[in-house]
C-alpha cells in the first residue's frame, strides 16, 4: 500500500521525506522507497531488521535486537564490513502504517534511526 516515508536521525537533524510502498508480512513488514537515485528496502521480521540501499551508495545493514551484526559496503569489486551493535530496537505495525526506532553503533559512532511509513489514502 502507498505510504509517506519520513526518516530522521538524532533530535534536531534534518528529516528526509519521500513516498514508498509498505507491505505487511508475517507480523513484520517490507518498506520500499527511494532516496534521490538510490532504491531502499527496509524489512522487519521478528527481532531482526535489514536496511538495504542500492544506487550511488550500496550497503546492507542488519539490526539484531541486543546483538552485534555487520554493515556490508559494496562498491564495484570492493566490499567491506563494519561492526554494528544494536542497543535499542523498537518496531511496530498498525492500521496507520509502520515505525522503527533503532539506536546502534556503527564502528565507534552512535547513530539513531527513526523511520515512519504512514499509509496514504488513495484518491477515488
Amino acid at each position: 500500500m502507498n505510504c509517506k516515508v519520513t526518516i530522521s536521525g538524532a533530535p534536531g537533524s534534518k528529516q528526509i521525506q519521500t513516498f514508498g510502498t509498505l507491505v505487511p508480512e508475517n507480523g513484520g513488514f517490507t518498506l520500499n522507497y527511494d532516496i534521490g537515485n538510490d532504491h531502499c528496502l527496509f524489512t522487519v521480521r521478528g527481532g531482526t531488521a535489514t536496511q538495504s540501499r542500492r544506487g550511488e551508495i550500496n550497503m546492507d545493514i542488519t539490526f539484531l535486537r541486543g546483538r552485534s551484526s555487520v554493515c556490508m559496503l559494496l562498491s564495484g569489486e570492493l566490499t567491506g564490513s563494519i561492526p554494528v551493535n544494536t542497543v535499542q530496537y523498537q518496531t511496530s505495525l498498525t492500521e496507520e502504517g509502520a515505525t522503527a526506532n533503532i539506536v546502534y553503533y556503527l564502528g565507534g559512532a552512535q547513530i539513531t534511526l527513526r523511520l515512519s511509513a504512514q499509509y496514504v489514502k488513495e484518491q477515488l
